[in-house]
């Protein structure tokens, strides 16, 4: 059950920096003809930063497979605040013709709704979330059983070197 979050946290993401990729690329009002330049390079109303903000999902995707704790939920807060503000960006957008949802503007509300529960997913999840290399700090946790050559036996099958960092109480007979 741990890693469901992980899988939605993953496709919401990139469903995310599909749609405002997209949004971007598209015109956001009924009355540009098809081919004209939309809201990517700022001639018509709403948001030049789409593009800017498809590339923060992505490294979004990367910093919750990154960090962990507190920093993942700080990444969500962040995450989330970029999908309010896309968000206000498709919803106040003051371009000619009605809202379509297949329009720049409903591909960049949809891109922020999918930030959005990206976001709220990590930080609700941040603790219990698999963090990178934490495989190998719970390998080196072992425990020890108070026998010294039970322990011997056990680290050079775990590829201890037991005469490496020994002092000279280990020595002794």
């Amino acid at each position: 059950m741990r890693r469901r979050p992980l899988w939605m946290i993953v496709v919401a993401l990139l469903g995310a920096a599909a749609a405002l990729w997209g949004a971007s690329e598209l015109a956001w009002g009924d009355a540009s003809p098809p081919g004209q330049p939309g809201i990517g390079d700022g001639t018509e109303g709403g948001s030049p930063d789409l593009t800017a903000i498809a590339l923060l999902a992505l490294a979004g995707l990367a910093g919750v497979f990154a960090v962990g704790g507190w920093p993942r939920c700080v990444l969500g807060a962040i995450l989330g605040a970029a999908a309010v503000y896309t968000g206000w960006q498709a919803v106040d957008a003051q371009v000619e013709g009605g809202f379509s949802v297949w329009s720049g503007r409903g591909f960049a509300f949809l891109g922020a709704i999918l930030l959005l529960v990206a976001g709220a997913l990590v930080v609700a999840h941040a603790r219990r979330l698999p963090t990178m290399g934490a495989r190998y700090e719970a390998a080196n946790a072992r425990a020890r059983t108070g026998d010294p050559d039970k322990d011997m036996w056990d680290g050079l099958s775990e590829g201890e070197d037991p005469t490496a960092d020994s002092t000279a109480e280990d020595r002794r007979p």
